[in-house]
């Protein structure tokens, strides 16, 4: 195992640590000829003394700490420009943030345009920096410098595929020396424009003659019994092996290793969110839903009001759903049905026009006058944003089941709640009834977890508004 960066890590860590101090560094300057021009919004800057300067040297050693925590320093062969800027702005984001909250605890009033400047200043520097890096690095091995030289053990498919890629990005620096193989009638030959040069069983004999600085396993894991003297031999002499495997195949979406107490701990995840976009989309959910609750409460009041005129009490619905992990949830809603509701739904199964585990009937004979004015444009959901705010549900995610509907559900139906379920999703800006199939509701539901993005969040949001405000496909 290697237990220290490498040379260009470190040299990439030193110059981030110098850029983020330039960055803030400027930024001071900036602020302080700014205030000359507007006071008002830009107030007397703190005066430059040594505990401004350890400030900022410690916020740059905690940008570094931060990047190396999500492992920004580590093989950076395969690490895309893009991924480079969203770890900017992660780590930026979260400086910015504990800043703000350790100023608060201690009562030290910073202005906002002290705050913010340095943010804007540091993502610009830091994101000028790694491209000029990224492409300087390109350039280099470009021309043959800091290239490593690697050995594939495999012939199949998937060593072929693997070297379709790294042909096609020259500028990872990776020279493939040759392949080793399982099959001694393949060695000597020539697969994919490189020499099968002997089986993986005489495998010292080729780190010796060829000094490879790592070994790339593309076999299949079946016949992982077969390499594990590959592992062992590459582990005594200090060779990294890198493993492009099949076997997760297509089912994770994640995969994490760890070691606890000497106990290697393999961790699949099933769906692509990261705790930094957990993080935001969570934020997400406490802003909007706060101001939400704050600026609809006039109309809340109105509508609680008219059901009790209406129907009498209670105002709301005590809604027993099943949550994320598939753990109970209570929620509330505006109650639009009669009282003994769910009594009547039993005499109504035989109506319903949903297959599958959910109910859904048009002009259902439970529903009060107002009720269907508040269904049609999504009123009686208002309740919910409390959930969010306590963080039982989200803004966006899949529906989520009452406990009979759940007990129902196929066994790839419960997908659906390995994420936190939410107000609005696919379904409800696909159609909502005009689906009468749960399975085709259900699909649009993993599809969005297969495919979730904060971008993609977003999107469900603004489309959800013309849904509600036009009553689009409600019943």
């Amino acid at each position: 195992m290697i237990w220290r960066s490498s040379f260009n890590s470190k040299i990439a860590q030193i110059a981030d640590f110098i850029t983020v101090f330039l960055g803030l560094a400027v930024s001071y300057l900036w602020w302080d000829y700014l205030h000359l021009k507007n006071p008002r919004i830009f107030p007397q800057p703190f005066p430059i003394n040594g505990s401004l300067i350890l400030i900022g040297a410690f916020l740059s050693f905690l940008f570094v700490l931060f990047l190396k925590n999500y492992q920004a320093y580590s093989y950076q062969r395969f690490t895309s420009l893009i991924t480079e800027f969203l770890n900017i702005l992660k780590v930026t984001t979260i400086l910015l943030l504990g800043t703000i909250i350790v100023s608060y605890l201690l009562y030290y009033r910073i202005p906002r345009t002290a705050l913010l400047l340095p943010f804007f200043v540091v993502v610009i520097f830091i994101g000028i920096e790694k491209t000029l890096l990224y492409f300087l690095a390109n350039y280099i091995r470009q021309k043959g410098k800091n290239r490593k030289r690697v050995i594939i053990i495999g012939t199949g498919t998937r060593t072929k595929k693997f070297i379709e890629v790294v042909n096609k990005n020259f500028s990872w620096g990776l020279d493939i020396l040759g392949l080793l193989t399982g099959d001694e009638d393949k060695v000597g030959q020539t697969l994919y424009g490189y020499r099968v040069l002997d089986t993986y069983k005489n495998i010292i004999k080729i780190v010796k003659e060829l000094n490879p600085e790592e070994i790339i396993i593309t076999i299949s894991t079946k016949r992982f019994d077969r390499i594990r003297e590959v592992l062992e031999i590459c582990e005594s002499v200090g060779i990294p092996v890198r493993l492009n495997s099949d076997f997760f195949g297509k089912i994770t979406k994640d995969v994490r290793v760890d070691n606890l107490y000497g106990l290697n701990i393999i961790s699949f995840g099933y769906t692509k969110q990261k705790e930094w976009q957990l993080f935001i989309k969570r934020l997400m959910d406490i802003i909007i839903s706060a101001v939400a609750l704050i600026l609809l409460s006039p109309i809340m009041l109105i509508i609680a009001l008219l059901i009790y005129l209406q129907d009498g009490r209670p105002i709301l619905y005590s809604w027993h759903v099943v949550g994320y992990n598939r753990k109970p949830i209570k929620s509330w809603k505006f109650r639009t049905m009669v009282r003994n509701a769910d009594e009547i739904k039993k005499q109504l199964m035989k109506n319903n026009e949903m297959s599958g585990p959910v109910f859904k009937l048009t002009n259902d004979p439970r529903i009060l006058p107002v009720g269907k004015f508040l269904r049609k444009y999504s009123l009686d959901e208002l309740p919910q944003l409390f959930s969010v705010l306590k963080g039982d549900l989200s803004l966006v995610g899949p529906r989520p089941p009452l406990q009979y509907e759940f007990n129902e559900f196929d066994l790839w139906h419960r997908r659906k709640l390995s994420v936190k379920p939410g107000l609005t999703c696919l379904w409800q800006v696909s159609g909502r009834s005009k689906i009468t199939d749960f399975n085709e509701w259900a699909k649009l539901d993993l599809e969005y977890i297969d495919n979730w993005s904060l971008l993609l969040d977003i999107k469900i949001l603004f489309k959800t508004i013309p849904v509600v405000l036009f009553g689009k496909g409600a019943k």
